[in-house]
Parts: C-alpha cells; structure tokens; sequence
C-alpha cells in the first residue's frame, strides 16, 4: 500500500482525505422536540399574541363605529332636522297665504338651511316665490296685502314709498318676515336689461297689469 509520510500510518490516503459523515439517529426526534418546553411556550405566546391582535382588531372596529354613529347623530340633530323644521315652517306660512290659482307660479327658491350674507354675518338670504298676476299692480297689492295680514302677519314698512314699483314688509308674532314686491310686468319686460331706454319706454305706467311679483320668507331677519 501507498503511504504518505505526512499522515499516519494506520490510515491510507483515501481515508485522510475524506471526511466521516455524522449517522442519522436511529430514531425520529420530532415528538422530544414537540414536548420540549421551550417549544410549547413559544407556541403558547404565539398564541396569546394572535388572541391579542384579533382582540385588539375588534376593540377598535367598535370605536370606529361608535364613533361613525355619534357623528351621524350629530350631523342629524345639527343640520338635517332643524333643515327640515325650517323648510317645513317656510313651506307653512307660504300655504298660510292661499295666494290662489289666479297666480301663476313662475319661479321658486324655498330652503331650510340658514343662509348668511358672505358679507355680512347679521344679514340672511330669504326664500323666495315669483308670481305673475292678470291684474294691475294696485289691485294686486291690495289682494295680497290682505291675505298676508289674514295669516296674521302685521304690516310694519313701506321703504320705498312713490316709487315705480311697490314693496311691503311684514311681520308675524313669532319673528317671521314676509316681504312682498309688486310691479308692473309690461313695464318690467321693457326696461330689464335695457341699458339705453326711450323716454317713452322710461314713461310706462307703473300701474299697468298684468303684475310681476315676488314674496319672500325670512326666519331670521328683515335685513335682505
């Protein structure tokens, strides 16, 4: 046999040179490892925080929507029911007028929401109806005058007095406002967006029908 003088002599150069390969166990250890007690409390921990987590997860999915129900609630009691009461007194004192089928109803604004001036926080928008009516501005002003006053809403102001056109403010016990605005529809037609009227057009009588008008609502104030 060939020897090597670097490595023993009990040993060949086959066996020097490859190295022994550690033998299996004769047995599977797997079950020693699973009741090893390291390993269980690991798996117990495991556990627990998985329990946390999920715990922790529904805790705040109810916050969350507690949280989303107090602010609907609130959203409700603040704007959307006093919204709608509003509306709803507007809408009752307009039907309090019985304005009649002889109007013919032209345009409408009515809303519940308080709408303040953007520059002027004392000062509120009105709602507002616009009617066209086959009658001269006089007759017109005295029908609605009473059927206003009718609804117990008293009248307190004339503001522009000998003017082309006629307005009247009233007012009920409660502090709610009508305003009521009539003018001559033939007139109206001519002039509105005339920038260069004839002296004949500016001379048109203000009395003559049919009649244009526009009743507003306040809540708030008469300050529009």
């Amino acid at each position: 046999m060939l020897r090597c003088p670097f490595i023993s002599s009990t040993h060949n150069l086959t066996e020097s040179i490859v190295p022994k390969v550690m033998p299996s166990p004769p047995f599977d250890i797997s079950p020693l490892l699973a009741d090893n007690p390291l390993m269980v409390t690991k798996k117990k921990q495991t556990k627990n925080i998985k329990k946390l987590y999920a715990e922790a997860t529904y805790g705040i999915a109810i916050v969350l929507a507690v949280i989303s129900l107090a602010i609907g609630i609130y959203f409700l009691l603040t704007n959307l029911i006093p919204t709608t009461l509003r509306k709803d007194r507007i809408d009752a004192i307009y039907a309090s007028l019985n304005i009649g089928d002889d109007y013919s109803l032209v345009r409408s604004d009515v809303f519940g929401k308080k709408r303040v001036y953007e520059w002027d926080s004392s000062r509120t928008y009105s709602s507002s109806k616009s009617y066209t009516h086959n009658a001269n501005v006089d007759v017109t002003v005295a029908d609605l005058r009473a059927k206003i006053e009718a609804a117990n809403f008293r009248y307190f102001d004339e503001p522009y007095p000998g003017s082309t056109y006629t307005q009247l403010h009233f007012k009920s016990a409660k502090g709610e406002y009508v305003r009521l605005t009539v003018s001559s529809k033939p007139r109206d037609d001519v002039l509105t967006g005339n920038t260069d009227p004839t002296d004949a057009e500016i001379a048109m009588d203000p009395n003559a029908g049919p009649s244009n008008v526009t009743i507003k609502v306040n809540l708030d104030d008469n300050n529009e």
